[in-house]
């Protein structure tokens, strides 16, 4: 077979299998490297023999150098400077005092474990000094730890990267080429120099075109790959390994500078990423020969424990020493340092080019890096989690809600939300006066436009958890949670979205909701008006006031906000919007109807109230026995056709409370028709609810004022008084 088809067999094949492993990776939730490692070896000449790379040592280290331009490309632009700024001190010793102890205290342990030179002792060292985005970041992701650990680890695996790889040449030159020690010396610090000039001039003109749009949107993303990969290129020009630098430093301003098109070309990045990553890992595995690893032996096993179990704890302790980390937050730092993609390509170049220069122990970096990589990505991946869940280092889940709209409606869920998570909800609206009026409400309020971030201060956007789109456009809040998808999960997204026949609203980003409801706007003004109202509801009663008309909006389940997917039992707490104009039957339950007869205002207030308690024990029966008797009966109203009103409101309830007595002799409250009331109704409220306990009393006015409703309320049976108000 041709060489130049089995060059380009194994490429194809890389690329697809590649692609295939990470969507399957993703699919089950673990880290991309761990099939790609066993799918190379598997796909490579040990086994299958798809995967050939024994023609392929040019192009192999051209596809290396081209891959990890991308993915630390992609790595720079989701660097997070307020990370950086909570957690320097940690993240710079990380990259100085931890650099040096990784690769010394390694290096010491291959010299004096296998015996090996000095020189190839620290490069041994030198190759597993980085820690790996590729791997950290989908096990961050996975792990959900706190913020400052994520950060700390995020930031130095991509910034270990360019200073692993810089040592890594600084030893490979030492240890082939002669040249005095200051000559090395001079040209590390070269690239350091040439890498971070060129990144920050680099991606500065990069943002100059974005942001003043010079480029047509449809070729932005292709027009800033070119460029990384340019400037990638001209740095390694001037000076050898120096583009790994100026690549995560380019892509670390664009992600500063915020620009409107970032998510766009984070996207982009972030496809070729893992398209790169897939390729890279087949190939490289593929590469591998497995007869190498039997060689490593006992004394292997016991190097790799060593290098994981007490050079990383002593360089977290070193790195750690005088900050505000727990001993928790760093036993799980020494426990996570896993390595990825950079570390083995890294290892498979110098291994190559050794092995052509004729030293025999070649196999050992590449053999040494590839076991630490594997160890680390299984026992770490699949441990992490439960790991992080022993040490209690998990983020708390952010309940924050972010409610694009500042309407009266949208204010409405917000003082809810706010009542019962105890966490400030956020609104935000293009509407200076609806914002104002939020902030006039002690609500906490931006104006702004919901599809850019920068609405929102870093610090509150980073504590967001939930997203409800409450404009009237459809098409606009699915767009904004599409937007927001990339901090919020999925799960967590909600739009208000009309009910249509001819489209399947359950498509595109974020959950449907309430397609029942008209705009939100028009909620607002029917709400404003009085003409409609939001009511709650225990759950566990909630089903007996639903019936055309009633939309459940949300509901609480103790510690949960639900808007989808109602259960009506249990102890939590339901939001119900009614579109009828008479509320009372709703907040009226059978076991709250009684025929009584008694002379006595106060006996019957009385057992009402101890009736009333045995459904809401949070009634304190005593003080509103007191507000509904004390005062020549202050709260009493006593209105014609033989109907009076007992009413107040009580600070522990949650809902209104609304009875009815009937009492065949009658009570002489002193009415202006003189009739006694035979008809009495008890409604005590909620403090926060005056609106609703007014409708409440205009609901029994009505009554009332119907003599012949009245009459047939005295006449039916108890059980058919709810249908009857209902019916009228």
């Amino acid at each position: 077979m041709e060489s130049s088809y089995i060059r380009l067999s194994t490429l194809v094949f890389s690329l697809f299998f590649g692609v295939l492993l990470s969507v399957i990776s993703k699919k089950i939730k673990i880290p991309a490297i761990a099939p790609l490692l066993f799918g190379g070896i598997l796909l490579g000449p040990a086994f299958l023999g798809i995967v050939n790379t024994a023609h392929m040592e040019d192009d192999l280290r051209l596809i290396i150098s081209l891959s990890l331009a991308v993915i630390l490309f992609e790595g720079g632009i989701t660097l997070d400077t307020s990370g950086f700024i909570k957690s320097k001190k940690t993240i710079i010793r990380l990259l100085s005092v931890g650099v040096l102890v990784t690769w010394l205290g390694s290096a010491l342990l291959v010299y004096f474990i296998f015996g090996f030179s000095i020189e190839l002792s620290l490069l041994a060292g030198s190759l597993i000094i980085v820690t790996g985005p590729t791997v950290i970041v989908p096990l961050l992701q996975r792990i959900n730890v706190n913020e400052k650990l994520h950060h700390i680890l995020h930031w130095e695996g991509i910034l270990i990267d360019p200073i692993g790889v810089f040592i890594s040449v600084l030893c490979f030159e030492w240890f082939s080429i002669q040249a005095p020690l200051t000559e090395h010396l001079l040209q590390f610090l070269l690239r350091i120099l040439i890498g971070t000039g060129l990144g920050f001039s680099g991606g500065y003109v990069l943002y100059i075109f974005l942001k003043r749009k010079w480029l047509p949107a449809s070729q932005s993303n292709i027009f800033v790959l070119a460029s990384a990969l340019a400037l990638f290129t001209l740095s390694d020009y001037f000076v050898h390994e120096a583009g790994l630098l100026t690549v995560v430093i380019a892509g670390f301003v664009l992600g500063y500078k915020k620009i409107d098109k970032l998510k766009n070309i984070h996207q982009f990045k972030s496809e070729l990423t893992e398209m790169a990553i897939g390729v890279l890992f087949i190939l490289l595995a593929a590469n591998l020969d497995l007869n190498d690893f039997t060689r490593l032996g006992w004394k292997g096993f016991i190097l790799l424990l060593l290098v994981l179990y007490v050079i990383r704890p002593l360089n977290i302790y070193l790195s750690s020493i005088g900050n505000n980390l727990s001993f928790r937050e760093k036993v799980f730092l020494s426990w996570m340092s896993p390595r990825g993609v950079v570390a083995g390509s890294v290892a498979s170049l110098i291994a190559i080019q050794m092995a052509n220069l004729g030293y025999e122990n070649a196999y050992f970096l590449e053999v040494f890096t590839f076991s630490i990589i594997g160890l680390t990505i299984l026992v770490q991946g699949l441990l992490s989690e439960p790991v992080a869940k022993l040490l209690k280092v998990n983020a708390p889940p952010k309940r924050r809600w972010l409610i694009i709209g500042s309407h009266f409606f949208a204010r409405k869920i917000a003082r809810y939300l706010n009542e019962k998570i105890k966490t400030e909800t956020i609104l935000l609206d293009t509407n200076s006066e609806s914002v104002n009026i939020a902030k006039s409400e002690n609500l906490l309020a931006f104006e702004g436009n919901a599809l850019k971030f920068s609405s929102i201060p870093d610090e509150i956007r980073n504590s967001l958890g939930n997203i409800l789109a409450l404009t009237d456009n459809r098409e606009l809040n699915q767009l904004i949670c599409e937007k927001w998808g990339q901090f919020i999960p999925a799960t967590n997204l909600y739009r208000w979205t009309p009910s249509e026949t001819d489209t399947d609203t359950s498509e595109g980003f974020g959950i449907p909701i309430w397609p029942e409801l008209g705009k939100p706007s028009k909620i607002s003004y029917e709400l404003e008006s009085k003409e409609r109202v939001i009511i709650k509801s225990k759950s566990s009663q909630a089903s007996s006031k639903i019936v055309k008309g009633t939309v459940p909006l949300l509901q609480f389940g103790g510690s949960d906000i639900i808007l989808n997917k109602f259960s009506f039992s249990g102890q939590g707490e339901m939001l119900l919007f009614q579109q009828i104009a008479h509320h009372l039957p709703f907040y009226i339950l059978p076991d709250h109807i009684f025929n009584i007869e008694s002379d006595s205002y106060n006996d019957i207030i009385m057992f009402m109230l101890n009736k009333a308690n045995q459904i809401h024990p949070e009634l304190d029966v005593k003080k509103t026995f007191t507000e509904l008797t004390g005062d020549s009966h202050r709260r009493l109203t006593v209105l014609g056709h033989g109907v009076a009103i007992a009413h107040t409101h009580c600070d522990t309830l949650t809902e209104p409370i609304c009875m009815i007595v009937r009492d065949k002799r009658g009570i002489d409250l002193e009415a202006y028709d003189a009739e006694k009331s035979k008809l009495i109704f008890v409604v005590i409220s909620p403090m926060n609810d005056p609106g609703l306990h007014l409708i409440l009393l205009s609901d029994i006015a009505r009554i009332a004022s119907d003599d012949s409703l009245v009459q047939k309320l005295l006449r039916v049976e108890l059980k058919e008084i709810p249908e009857l108000l209902m019916a009228n």
